[in-house]
């Protein structure tokens, strides 16, 4: 393989497969890269691995005052949420405030909830839930918005904390192939933060900003966006800001995804029966209406089947009464959906944005739970959608997911078991698709979402160098090997920016 430039390096890859650049196309780049100075626990499989790399980072950071992370699964609980009983052993002087591995759920011990002056008579109303026991005494488990209540008293990292955490990602993504990122949230902070990387000369990736708006958000604050949109601009290939990301439902785990029909382990009279929006409908419509003829790309965290149909109302309502067309505007998650709303994606150029690593069975005993059977067949339902025509984008939701790793979500797409073998013969093995449509999803639809198809996302005369060497063909292995399979080399704009040896 011959790299063109003003010297020609020639690469003897033995018969490596070679493929284009991975492109994760929703994902919180400066949280996950802040989780290296964190307590990270995705990668432990029980609560008492949890526990123990917990205590371990307690031990080795006796400086810090406040202790934060994020990794706990909720299949680690009999509920699916912690209490003080099973956290007993972080009942200790310093607080503590760790979310889950999707960041919808919170657990903070008694010295972070005295701080806040949390109690048994406190009423959060809104978005999420403090989460009592029956006898109304705090358990330590925090829903949503309510996490917030804790998080807020957190010390903020400084500008320069935050820069050498982007530096540690950086090199974490180039070890997993990953050449471009959009980022699914974030503010103007984040640009400032990334543009000072490339001024510096430090860029491995390419970066696109989403900026997060909420029920609250404000005519200026809109212009603001705007300027900086306009500020960026679309031509330089490196970094672009012209996405919003809108979030109106939780998650199935936590009862907050926005749902049609009631969960199955939920009393119907519950108040999270059919979970909760997190803005109110016609707020949302105006906003998109706004932004789309504004020229913004919109994404929407929407994973209950209610809260899909909302925002494809939403997203159709705008465009048609803006007469703009073609927008690619994309719903993220989707982790259930009605049939029913399948075909519109096709129709309207809707993009599903969806993370197959949250399909990984082994984590998806709780969410099953929840959804109950009637519900699962059109579970992370990527077949389906695919064959009614839409255009699907694969993506992580690091650090919101068990790895960032793409190899490991397109085991993921393909077999619908996880790598040790569960479930045999797959989980909802109905929306399993093809390697080369999982690929596909993970590198040129990445591209098409922020209209880069003609630039990136494949190998091909005149598009950027934007290349991953595998250390084994995808496409001839067995499938439950693919997991196994390893980035020996990754380059971007033709320059390597990782080597395994």
């Amino acid at each position: 393989m011959a790299l063109v430039g003003l010297e020609t390096q020639v690469l003897d890859l033995d018969g490596k497969l070679v493929v284009a650049g991975f492109n994760d196309a929703h994902i919180h780049f400066l949280s996950g890269s802040m989780g290296f100075t964190q307590v990270e626990l995705s990668g432990a499989e029980t609560l008492d691995a949890a526990l123990a790399s917990t205590l371990k980072f307690i031990a080795e950071n006796p400086e810090r005052d406040w202790i934060t992370g994020r990794g706990w699964q909720y299949t680690f609980f009999e509920s699916g949420l912690p209490d003080h009983q099973s956290m007993k052993v972080l009942d200790i002087a310093r607080p503590i405030l760790i979310r889950a591995y999707d960041g919808h759920s919170a657990y903070a011990n008694p010295k972070a909830l005295k701080l806040t002056g949390i109690d048994e008579n406190t009423v959060f109303s809104g978005f999420g839930e403090l989460v009592k026991d029956k006898n109304g005494k705090l358990t330590g488990a925090l829903k949503e918005s309510a996490a917030g209540l804790v998080w807020d008293l957190v010390p903020e990292d400084t500008f320069e904390d935050q820069l050498d955490g982007l530096r540690k990602g950086l090199e974490y993504a180039a070890s997993l192939g990953i050449t471009s990122v959009q980022n699914a949230s974030g503010s103007e902070n984040d640009l400032r933060l990334f543009q000072k990387l490339y001024e510096d000369g430090e860029f491995t990736l390419r970066y696109a900003a989403a900026f997060s708006i909420s029920e609250q958000t404000s005519p200026s604050q809109i212009e603001h966006f705007v300027f900086l949109k306009d500020s960026v601009g679309t031509a330089n290939p490196w970094i672009r800001a012209d996405a919003i990301k809108f979030m109106i439902d939780g998650v199935i785990e936590g009862h907050t995804a926005a749902m049609l029909e009631p969960y199955s382990d939920l009393p119907s009279t519950d108040p999270l029966a059919l979970g909760q929006l997190n803005f109110s409908i016609d707020r949302y419509r105006d906003l998109v209406k706004t932004l789309d003829a504004k020229g913004f790309r919109l994404f929407t965290h929407t994973i209950g089947d209610r809260g899909v149909r909302e925002v494809l109302n939403a997203y159709e309502k705008a465009m048609l009464e803006n007469d703009s067309k073609g927008k690619r505007h994309r719903v993220e998650r989707i982790e259930t959906i009605n049939p029913a709303d399948i075909p519109r994606f096709a129709k309207t150029d809707i993009l599903p944005s969806m993370q197959s690593i949250h399909a990984e069975p082994g984590t998806t005993t709780v969410w099953s739970k929840a959804m109950g059977e009637e519900q699962l067949p059109y579970s992370f339902a990527w077949r389906s959608l695919l064959d009614a025509d839409a255009q699907l984008v694969f993506s992580s939701d690091w650090p919101a997911c068990t790895s960032l790793n793409p190899i490991r979500g397109i085991h993921d797409a393909v077999n619908r078991r996880n790598p040790f073998g569960y479930p045999v013969g797959g989980w909802i093995p109905q929306e399993r698709i093809s390697i080369f449509e999982a690929m596909k999803a993970y590198t040129s639809m990445g591209a098409y979402s922020s209209y880069e198809e003609a630039r990136k996302g494949l190998l091909k005369v005149g598009y950027l160098a934007d290349i991953v060497i595998l250390s084994k063909d995808l496409f001839t292995i067995e499938p439950m090997e693919i997991h196994r399979v390893l980035v020996e080399m990754t380059l971007v704009d033709g320059k390597i920016v990782y080597s395994k040896n």
